[in-house]
């Protein structure tokens, strides 16, 4: 293979070479696979050391170098490898990674098996035709992270903060909104150890009829509401009986505990601590670029690993139904093992959201790969559904009986095929696609990421960025000087209302420190962009230790919900004072204009455009958001452009078919035998990208393993007949025009990859403001917070 320009930018993956079935040598022809047929979902199927994860680990990388992201669920600890890349490939890039007893066990000084490890590999690549700068190029393109969800060790992630909302899409989808329903509670109450049956049980009853309540009202819910509205639900019935009837009081406080008793575990404090669980956030940076994010579950007990995996297949379902439709591949979900998550007869929280994702999110341009061990793991639904298979060595004949029985359609006779599976080696694997004409038997290629093993909790750590342990407060109390308090309460007049934050802890004396809260409706408007957005605000001033009131810049966010807060001092309070000028005022009146004539000179609506495409951003979008639709977008538009250049080309493939066919078969009649001097690499790496972009209807490597056969017999020839010298060179022709085509749909490629590269498309930034009328709902009131000596 010429190196990676010959398919890098085809949003081709780069899985392995293709072997011949018969004798098992290799071709020589790289397996080239389209990444968009992966939106009709794949398994990879194959017994320990058979190579799965090693495959798994390629097809990964492979999304990496096209920007695809990808969550990649790790039950066994062995996907956080694809951390382990390295674009230098230096020995101490190896060293931390070096397992001490095997290099006892060897009788080798760590540094020295370190030193011949990065020397394996980086002979292992180039022998794949890759090299440092492939590395180099997928760590740049991608960002890597690994997560570790349910422990306070490693980089946890708040899985617990809230039950957010579907949009109304989904919600106006009843299955798609029951199944989301079902299995969020289904998993919640296994988390405590409840197994419900979401038609019989009360328990899953009650919380999915609490859910679903919030959720059609647009509300997210935290886990605390849930357990306080089981005690007093925002309903009287439930379905056609009284709720009282339904789930009396005190049996739903017995509920309410044992949530309640959840939550207030310590180990618990995992599950709500670290980075929010956000689709978007886990696919994407800030800046849009796309991130392979491993979330490692092996250290969870099956239990706590069901929940996770369902509320995240949940949010995946809830984000994938938020996108614009799209043909072309825009994320990846994989899952290592699956194993007890999608089984064939029981219904675990899992399987509902998994079958979901399966029928519904090729047409949002989301695929799904799942690897197993054994194919009795899935449910048949399920297989159904997978447009590619990988089948790598399998432990018994029986495995094989049940993957024949899924391949039945492949258009191979049954006997060939099981002989195929039957003499498959680690690392090979039969490929059978629903976008390729017959099965390919391929050996995956050297990964870039070194495959240490399974990587522990405790070694997971040297993965994760360093966090910040600096002192910071969590809190802005107690901030500035501290004047003497007053016993008293400033005299206000009855005009201007008073609100009191309670204190985090019972106190016998607080000082409370006063604050100008301040609140508005802002409306943004602009008709000829559909934009019709209002937005509340709630921001305050300090107001202790000044003598005037201050700006309205030195404005910050009100962490107060005033629901929360009471009309009512603690008892034994005592008060900073207030400036003199407000202290005077008879109302807030005067002030609540001023807020709103600085509402209406400072509040922008920021928004980003791309004018070469006509797009905007969307209220609320953040830019790097936008970056990421304009790269969806910019993506559709080049897919669009190659089927252009895929029908263009057809035709030309087609004719060199038949060429190659009329040569070969010239040769063949002619001279049958004789051993080859002539250089095919220009044929397999031509036929390769031709092959899987085109198509490998012409291109077949049956096609392809004759006529090479045939140039082998030319060579022979040369010395003995003219004609055979004749047939012979018509063939090297057709292999130099053949090399043509593929150089000249590579140099075409290259043109569209640059036309669509999102760089070329700068973004501008504008702001829409509000009218002085789109401004309402003001409310001022003087808000009084316990000045503590400690954070909270």
């Amino acid at each position: 293979m010429s190196g990676p320009q010959d398919y890098e930018k085809l949003d081709l993956f780069y899985l392995g070479r293709e072997l011949d079935p018969d004798s098992g040598k290799t071709s020589g022809r790289p397996l080239l696979y389209k990444n968009k047929n992966l939106t009709t979902h794949g398994v990879i199927i194959g017994m320990t050391g058979s190579g799965k994860t090693g495959l798994g680990i390629a097809l990964m990388e492979e999304a990496a170098m096209d920007r695809v992201p990808a969550l990649i669920i790790d039950p066994k600890g062995d996907m956080a490898n694809l951390l382990l890349s390295f674009p230098e490939l230096r020995p101490d890039d190896f060293l931390p990674w070096i397992d001490q007893v095997e290099a006892a066990r060897k009788g080798k000084d760590v540094a020295v098996l370190a030193a011949e490890t990065a020397q394996t590999w980086e002979n292992g690549l180039k022998s794949w035709d890759q090299g440092k700068e492939r590395i180099a190029a997928m760590r740049a393109t991608t960002e890597f992270a690994v997560y570790t969800p349910g422990s306070a060790s490693g980089r946890p992630l708040s899985v617990l903060g809230r039950f957010e909302a579907p949009n109304a899409e989904l919600l106006a989808d009843q299955d798609g909104i029951a199944t989301l329903v079902n299995s969020t509670v289904s998993s919640l109450l296994s988390l405590v150890g409840i197994t419900a049956d979401p038609l019989k049980s009360r328990e899953h009853i009650l919380l999915s009829s609490i859910l679903l309540h919030h959720w059609r009202q647009g509300e997210d819910l935290s886990l605390e509401r849930l357990i306080g509205e089981v005690l007093a639900p925002p309903f009287e019935r439930v379905g056609a009986f009284p709720l009282e009837s339904f789930y009396p009081q005190a049996k739903r406080m017995e509920l309410g505990l044992t949530l309640n008793n959840v939550v207030a575990s310590p180990a618990f404090a995992a599950w709500i601590s670290g980075e929010p669980l956000d689709i978007q956030k886990l696919l994407y940076t800030a800046d849009g670029r796309p991130r392979l994010v491993v979330l490692s579950i092996a250290h969870l007990d099956d239990s706590q690993r069901m929940f996770f995996v369902t509320m995240l297949l949940n949010r995946l379902v809830t984000w994938m139904r938020r996108q614009e439709g799209s043909t072309s591949l825009k994320a990846l979900l994989y899952m290592d093992e699956i194993f007890g998550y999608f089984p064939p007869s029981a219904n675990p929280p899992s399987k509902k959201p998994m079958l979901l994702l399966l029928k519904q999110a090729r047409a949002y341009g989301v695929g799904v790969v799942l690897a197993t061990q054994n194919p009795v793991d899935l449910d048949y639904k399920g297989l159904a559904n997978m447009g590619t298979w990988c089948i790598g060595r399998l432990q018994t004949a029986q495995d094989r009986e049940r993957v024949l029985a899924g391949l039945a359609g492949a258009g191979i006779e049954r006997g060939r095929l099981d002989a195929l599976l039957a003499n498959l080696r680690a690392r090979t694997f039969l490929l059978q696609s629903a976008h390729l004409e017959a099965p390919v038997v391929f050996e995956s290629r050297w990964v870039m990421s070194y495959l240490k093993g399974p990587i522990s909790l405790a070694e997971l750590d040297r993965l994760i960025p360093a966090r910040d342990t600096g002192g910071a407060a969590l809190s802005t109390l107690s901030s500035g000087p501290v004047t003497a308090a007053a016993g008293a309460p400033p005299l206000l007049p009855g005009k201007i209302e008073q609100q009191f934050v309670p204190p985090p802890v019972p106190l016998e004396d607080v000082t409370l420190r006063p604050w100008l809260a301040a609140s508005a409706t802002v409306r943004f408007f602009n008709q000829a962009r559909n934009i019709d957005l209002s937005r509340d605000y709630r921001l305050r001033l300090p107001l202790a230790e000044r003598e005037r009131l201050p700006d309205w810049r030195e404005m910050e966010d009100d962490p107060y919900d005033p629901a929360l807060c009471s009309d009512q001092a603690p008892t034994g309070s005592k008060y900073l004072p207030l400036p003199a000028d407000l202290a005077a005022m008879k109302s807030l009146d005067a002030l609540a204009k001023s807020f709103a004539e600085h509402l209406y000179r400072s509040l922008r609506l920021e928004l980003f455009r791309a004018p070469t495409l006509k797009l905007e951003s969307r209220p609320g979008e953040t830019e790097g958001d936008f970056r990421v639709r304009l790269a969806d977008r910019l993506r559709e538009l080049k897919d669009a452009e190659l089927v252009k250049l895929e029908q263009r080309y057809r035709g030309k493939q087609q004719q060199l078919e038949k060429r190659l066919t009329a040569s070969q078969v010239r040769v063949e009649k002619e001279e049958a035998d004789a051993k080859s001097r002539w250089v095919e690499t220009g044929l397999a790496v031509g036929s390769a990208v031709l092959g899987a972009f085109l198509g490998r209807k012409a291109l077949s490597a049956g096609t392809l393993s004759r006529s090479a056969g045939a140039l082998r017999s030319a060579n022979r020839g040369l010395r003995e007949r003219e004609d055979v010298q004749r047939a012979g060179e018509s063939l090297a022709q057709a292999q130099a025009d053949l090399n043509a085509l593929a150089t000249e749909l590579q140099q075409e490629v290259t043109t569209l990859a640059e036309r669509y590269a999102p760089e070329k498309y700068p973004l501008e930034s504008f702001s829409l403001t509000p009218r002085k009328t789109d401004i309402h709902s003001l409310h001022l009131v003087v808000q009084w917070e316990p000045d503590l000596p400690f954070g909270t």
